[in-house]
Protein backbone atom coordinates (compact mmCIF):
# COMPACT_ATOMS: atom_id res chain seq x y z
CA UNK A 1 0.00 0.00 0.00
CA UNK A 2 1.34 3.41 -1.00
CA UNK A 3 2.12 5.96 1.71
CA UNK A 4 -0.29 8.87 2.03
CA UNK A 5 0.60 11.71 -0.31
CA UNK A 6 0.24 15.21 1.16
CA UNK A 7 -0.35 17.80 -1.57
CA UNK A 8 0.05 21.53 -1.14
CA UNK A 9 0.40 24.62 -3.32
CA UNK A 10 3.94 25.94 -3.57
CA UNK A 11 4.93 29.59 -3.91
CA UNK A 12 8.19 30.17 -2.02
CA UNK A 13 11.55 30.36 -3.72
CA UNK A 14 12.90 27.55 -1.55
CA UNK A 15 10.04 25.20 -2.46
CA UNK A 16 10.36 25.96 -6.16
CA UNK A 17 14.11 25.33 -6.04
CA UNK A 18 13.32 21.92 -4.55
CA UNK A 19 10.94 21.35 -7.47
CA UNK A 20 13.81 22.13 -9.83
CA UNK A 21 15.97 19.42 -8.30
CA UNK A 22 13.21 16.84 -8.71
CA UNK A 23 12.56 18.03 -12.27
CA UNK A 24 16.21 17.46 -13.23
CA UNK A 25 16.21 14.02 -11.61
CA UNK A 26 13.07 12.85 -13.41
CA UNK A 27 13.46 14.47 -16.83
CA UNK A 28 17.24 14.56 -17.12
CA UNK A 29 17.30 17.99 -18.75
CA UNK A 30 17.53 21.68 -17.88
CA UNK A 31 14.89 22.81 -15.39
CA UNK A 32 12.42 25.68 -15.62
CA UNK A 33 13.84 28.87 -14.04
CA UNK A 34 12.30 29.82 -10.70
CA UNK A 35 11.63 33.34 -11.98
CA UNK A 36 9.24 31.74 -14.48
CA UNK A 37 7.44 29.48 -12.00
CA UNK A 38 7.23 32.29 -9.41
CA UNK A 39 5.70 34.64 -11.98
CA UNK A 40 3.21 32.00 -13.10
CA UNK A 41 2.11 31.27 -9.52
CA UNK A 42 1.52 34.99 -8.90
CA UNK A 43 -0.54 35.37 -12.09
CA UNK A 44 -3.10 32.57 -12.20
CA UNK A 45 -0.81 29.56 -12.46
CA UNK A 46 0.04 26.98 -9.85
CA UNK A 47 2.72 24.59 -8.68
CA UNK A 48 1.57 21.67 -6.57
CA UNK A 49 3.96 19.56 -4.53
CA UNK A 50 3.32 16.03 -3.33
CA UNK A 51 5.08 15.00 -0.10
CA UNK A 52 5.73 11.71 1.67
CA UNK A 53 7.10 12.19 5.20
CA UNK A 54 7.96 15.82 4.33
CA UNK A 55 9.97 14.71 1.26
CA UNK A 56 8.98 16.10 -2.14
CA UNK A 57 8.22 13.09 -4.34
CA UNK A 58 6.13 14.72 -7.07
CA UNK A 59 5.02 18.03 -8.50
CA UNK A 60 2.72 19.56 -11.09
CA UNK A 61 3.26 22.93 -12.82
CA UNK A 62 0.60 24.91 -14.74
CA UNK A 63 0.18 28.40 -16.15
CA UNK A 64 -2.72 30.37 -17.69
CA UNK A 65 -3.54 30.11 -21.39
CA UNK A 66 -5.77 32.11 -23.72
CA UNK A 67 -7.03 31.25 -27.20
CA UNK A 68 -9.97 32.38 -29.31
CA UNK A 69 -11.56 34.26 -26.45
CA UNK A 70 -11.30 31.43 -23.93
CA UNK A 71 -9.15 31.27 -20.82
CA UNK A 72 -7.83 27.88 -19.69
CA UNK A 73 -5.06 26.35 -17.62
CA UNK A 74 -2.00 24.94 -19.40
CA UNK A 75 -0.68 21.94 -17.50
CA UNK A 76 2.96 21.88 -18.47
CA UNK A 77 4.87 19.43 -16.26
CA UNK A 78 4.08 16.56 -13.94
CA UNK A 79 6.86 14.48 -12.43
CA UNK A 80 7.07 11.71 -9.85
CA UNK A 81 10.32 10.60 -8.20
CA UNK A 82 11.48 7.27 -9.74
CA UNK A 83 11.23 5.57 -6.33
CA UNK A 84 7.55 6.49 -6.08
CA UNK A 85 6.23 5.91 -9.59
CA UNK A 86 3.32 3.56 -10.37
CA UNK A 87 1.71 4.25 -6.99
CA UNK A 88 -1.11 6.46 -8.28
CA UNK A 89 0.51 9.71 -7.15
CA UNK A 90 0.29 11.27 -10.62
CA UNK A 91 -3.48 10.87 -10.61
CA UNK A 92 -3.71 12.38 -7.12
CA UNK A 93 -1.73 15.42 -8.24
CA UNK A 94 -3.99 15.86 -11.27
CA UNK A 95 -7.13 15.62 -9.13
CA UNK A 96 -5.67 18.23 -6.77
CA UNK A 97 -4.88 20.39 -9.79
CA UNK A 98 -8.50 20.07 -10.89
CA UNK A 99 -9.74 21.20 -7.48
CA UNK A 100 -7.40 24.21 -7.26
CA UNK A 101 -8.05 25.20 -10.89
CA UNK A 102 -11.80 25.14 -10.29
CA UNK A 103 -11.42 27.46 -7.28
CA UNK A 104 -9.43 29.84 -9.46
CA UNK A 105 -12.28 29.93 -11.98
CA UNK A 106 -10.99 27.62 -14.71
CA UNK A 107 -13.24 25.09 -16.42
CA UNK A 108 -10.72 23.66 -18.90
CA UNK A 109 -7.20 22.26 -18.50
CA UNK A 110 -5.09 21.34 -21.51
CA UNK A 111 -1.70 19.66 -21.84
CA UNK A 112 0.44 17.62 -24.19
CA UNK A 113 2.09 14.23 -23.81
CA UNK A 114 3.91 11.67 -25.91
CA UNK A 115 1.25 9.35 -27.40
CA UNK A 116 3.65 6.39 -27.24
CA UNK A 117 3.98 6.59 -23.45
CA UNK A 118 1.43 4.02 -22.33
CA UNK A 119 1.36 4.96 -18.62
CA UNK A 120 0.61 8.58 -19.50
CA UNK A 121 -2.07 7.48 -21.96
CA UNK A 122 -3.78 5.40 -19.29
CA UNK A 123 -3.68 8.29 -16.80
CA UNK A 124 -4.70 11.09 -19.14
CA UNK A 125 -7.31 9.33 -21.25
CA UNK A 126 -8.24 6.24 -19.26
CA UNK A 127 -8.42 7.60 -15.70
CA UNK A 128 -8.84 11.36 -15.99
CA UNK A 129 -11.23 11.08 -18.96
CA UNK A 130 -9.55 13.79 -21.04
CA UNK A 131 -10.19 13.75 -24.79
CA UNK A 132 -7.98 14.50 -27.77
CA UNK A 133 -8.29 15.34 -31.45
CA UNK A 134 -5.02 17.17 -32.06
CA UNK A 135 -1.70 15.60 -33.09
CA UNK A 136 1.35 17.86 -32.96
CA UNK A 137 4.41 16.76 -34.95
CA UNK A 138 7.80 17.45 -33.37
CA UNK A 139 6.08 19.79 -30.94
CA UNK A 140 9.19 20.86 -29.01
CA UNK A 141 11.92 20.15 -31.52
CA UNK A 142 15.00 18.25 -30.39
CA UNK A 143 15.03 17.73 -26.63
CA UNK A 144 17.71 16.37 -24.34
CA UNK A 145 17.07 13.86 -21.60
CA UNK A 146 16.60 10.11 -21.52
CA UNK A 147 12.84 10.18 -22.07
CA UNK A 148 12.97 12.36 -25.18
CA UNK A 149 16.23 11.61 -26.94
CA UNK A 150 16.11 9.55 -30.11
CA UNK A 151 12.57 10.33 -31.27
CA UNK A 152 10.81 13.38 -32.62
CA UNK A 153 8.84 15.14 -29.90
CA UNK A 154 5.38 14.36 -31.30
CA UNK A 155 2.57 15.05 -28.87
CA UNK A 156 -1.14 14.62 -28.38
CA UNK A 157 -2.87 17.72 -27.01
CA UNK A 158 -5.58 16.71 -24.57
CA UNK A 159 -8.49 18.70 -23.22
CA UNK A 160 -9.91 18.09 -19.73
CA UNK A 161 -13.26 19.63 -18.92
CA UNK A 162 -13.01 19.70 -15.15
CA UNK A 163 -16.68 20.36 -14.44
CA UNK A 164 -18.31 17.66 -16.49
CA UNK A 165 -17.43 14.47 -18.35
CA UNK A 166 -17.46 14.91 -22.10
CA UNK A 167 -20.27 13.39 -24.12
CA UNK A 168 -17.67 11.46 -26.11
CA UNK A 169 -16.16 9.88 -22.99
CA UNK A 170 -19.54 9.07 -21.46
CA UNK A 171 -20.69 7.10 -24.50
CA UNK A 172 -17.57 5.09 -25.44
CA UNK A 173 -18.80 1.66 -26.58
CA UNK A 174 -17.02 -1.58 -25.79
CA UNK A 175 -14.89 -2.86 -28.64
CA UNK A 176 -13.45 -1.16 -31.69
CA UNK A 177 -12.58 -1.91 -35.31
CA UNK A 178 -9.05 -3.41 -35.54
CA UNK A 179 -7.55 -1.18 -38.23
CA UNK A 180 -3.99 -2.20 -37.26
CA UNK A 181 -2.31 -5.61 -37.21
CA UNK A 182 0.71 -6.21 -34.98
CA UNK A 183 3.32 -8.93 -34.72
CA UNK A 184 6.54 -9.59 -32.79
CA UNK A 185 10.13 -9.41 -33.99
CA UNK A 186 13.00 -11.69 -33.01
CA UNK A 187 13.65 -9.57 -29.90
CA UNK A 188 10.10 -10.14 -28.71
CA UNK A 189 9.10 -6.52 -29.37
CA UNK A 190 5.74 -5.73 -30.97
CA UNK A 191 5.60 -3.89 -34.29
CA UNK A 192 2.90 -2.71 -36.69
CA UNK A 193 2.77 -5.10 -39.62
CA UNK A 194 -0.20 -3.65 -41.54
CA UNK A 195 -2.73 -0.87 -41.07
CA UNK A 196 -5.60 0.73 -42.91
CA UNK A 197 -6.54 4.37 -43.30
CA UNK A 198 -10.11 3.83 -44.50
CA UNK A 199 -13.03 2.40 -42.52
CA UNK A 200 -16.72 3.02 -41.88
CA UNK A 201 -16.47 1.99 -38.23
CA UNK A 202 -17.75 4.33 -35.53
CA UNK A 203 -14.90 3.34 -33.20
CA UNK A 204 -11.35 2.35 -34.19
CA UNK A 205 -8.38 1.11 -32.19
CA UNK A 206 -4.81 2.40 -32.57
CA UNK A 207 -2.24 0.30 -30.66
CA UNK A 208 0.92 1.46 -28.93
CA UNK A 209 3.61 -0.59 -27.17
CA UNK A 210 3.46 -0.67 -23.39
CA UNK A 211 7.20 0.10 -23.02
CA UNK A 212 8.43 2.42 -25.76
CA UNK A 213 11.48 3.37 -23.69
CA UNK A 214 12.81 -0.21 -23.68
CA UNK A 215 12.15 -0.52 -27.39
CA UNK A 216 13.95 2.77 -28.00
CA UNK A 217 16.92 1.64 -25.92
CA UNK A 218 17.29 -1.75 -27.64
CA UNK A 219 15.96 -1.02 -31.14
CA UNK A 220 15.78 2.68 -32.04
CA UNK A 221 14.75 1.90 -35.62
CA UNK A 222 11.68 0.03 -34.37
CA UNK A 223 10.78 2.88 -31.99
CA UNK A 224 10.98 5.31 -34.91
CA UNK A 225 8.73 2.99 -36.92
CA UNK A 226 6.14 3.14 -34.14
CA UNK A 227 6.37 6.93 -34.16
CA UNK A 228 5.93 7.28 -37.92
CA UNK A 229 3.08 4.81 -38.33
CA UNK A 230 1.05 5.92 -35.32
CA UNK A 231 1.54 9.55 -36.40
CA UNK A 232 0.01 8.77 -39.79
CA UNK A 233 -2.88 6.91 -38.17
CA UNK A 234 -3.69 9.63 -35.64
CA UNK A 235 -3.46 12.46 -38.18
CA UNK A 236 -5.57 10.58 -40.73
CA UNK A 237 -8.36 9.67 -38.33
CA UNK A 238 -8.38 13.05 -36.60
CA UNK A 239 -8.86 14.63 -40.04
CA UNK A 240 -11.84 12.29 -40.57
CA UNK A 241 -13.50 13.56 -37.38
CA UNK A 242 -12.42 10.90 -34.88
CA UNK A 243 -11.58 11.78 -31.27
CA UNK A 244 -9.50 9.82 -28.75
CA UNK A 245 -11.97 8.96 -25.99
CA UNK A 246 -10.62 5.89 -24.23
CA UNK A 247 -7.84 3.41 -23.61
CA UNK A 248 -8.12 -0.39 -23.75
CA UNK A 249 -5.39 -1.98 -21.67
CA UNK A 250 -6.70 -5.52 -22.07
CA UNK A 251 -4.35 -6.29 -24.95
CA UNK A 252 -1.73 -8.37 -23.20
CA UNK A 253 1.65 -7.48 -21.78
CA UNK A 254 3.10 -5.67 -24.79
CA UNK A 255 0.24 -3.70 -26.43
CA UNK A 256 -2.55 -1.38 -25.40
CA UNK A 257 -5.06 0.42 -27.62
CA UNK A 258 -6.32 3.94 -27.96
CA UNK A 259 -10.05 4.04 -28.76
CA UNK A 260 -11.10 6.70 -31.23
CA UNK A 261 -14.76 7.53 -31.77
CA UNK A 262 -16.16 9.38 -34.77
CA UNK A 263 -17.93 12.56 -33.75
CA UNK A 264 -21.53 12.98 -34.80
Amino acid sequence: MADELIIKSLSSLEDLQEVQRLEILVWGMDCIPTHQTLTAVKNGGLVLGGYINDELVGFQYSFPGFKEGRVFLCSHLLAIHPDHQKKGYGRLLKLAQKQVASKKGYDLIIWTYDPLESVNANLNIGKLKAVCSTYMEDCYGTMKGTLNEGLSTDRLMVEWNIHQESAEQASVPIGAAPIVSTAFNEQGFPFISTYQLETDADVVAIPIPTDIQKIKKDNLHLAMDWRLKTAELFKTYFAKGYVVVGVDREQGEHIQNYLLKKQE
